[in-house]
């Protein structure tokens, strides 16, 4: 006779057997459909116009972004020109004073007076300061070599005491703002001796001949 016992656990067992069976069949089935389950289409058309959206938002972005920089530069350069104008305006006003003193003597009718004559020095003495003080530099010219990148010539004369091509007289004097020539020195310049210059004119001629 069959232990009932045993024959329990005989149908357990079973039972456990087929519900694992069965399980992996399950498994398997899922397996298989997505393997089998066709991979879903993506449309060119659909992807290209998102990936244009984004380029749009980032250019955008970076178009704004830019305008904030350039409100700000602008700004800030406003800022640097005004600061620089106050410095120079400031450093004028003393020679503003001078100019006054000057022509209060000179509208008393003393144009030769001390004062007048003071004023004027002061104002010779500081305004030139003032603007050396900015980068602003005299060229200079006389008895220097003609430079035409410094030198603007007017005319030629005879000179005993300079050499041909050298700078004799200063007509308008020339100036540089830091290494930017701003405006010539208007100069005449030498020819030489009278005899040098006629010497010169010869073998000029007798080379054209």
């Amino acid at each position: 006779m069959v232990n009932p016992n045993i024959e329990n656990e005989q149908k357990e067992e079973a039972k456990q057997t087929e519900a694992q069976a069965q399980e992996s069949d399950e498994e398997a089935s899922e397996i298989e459909a997505a393997l089998l389950e066709e991979p879903e289409e993506i449309d060119p058309l659909e992807e290209a116009r998102k990936e244009a959206e984004d380029y749009k938002d980032r250019f955008l972005r970076l178009a704004a972004e830019f305008e904030n920089y350039k409100k700000r530069k602008d700004k800030e350069f406003e800022a640097l020109v005004q600061s620089a104008s106050e410095r120079v305006i400031r450093d004028l006003l003393p020679v503003l004073d001078a100019v006054d003193r000057a022509l209060v003597h000179s509208e008393d009718g003393r144009a030769d007076s001390e004062g007048y004559r003071e004023g004027v020095k002061m104002i010779m003495e500081q305004l030139p300061r003032v603007l050396h003080n900015r980068g602003l530099l005299e060229i200079e010219a006389v008895g220097r070599t003609f430079d035409p990148h410094y030198h603007e010539a007017l005319m030629q004369v005879d000179s005993d005491e300079h050499d041909a091509g050298v700078v004799a007289e200063v007509v308008e004097k020339g100036y540089c703002l830091h290494d930017k020539v701003i405006r010539h020195a208007r100069v005449v310049v030498s020819r030489g001796r009278p005899d040098e210059a006629g010497e010169a004119a010869q073998e000029a001629s007798k080379e054209e001949d």
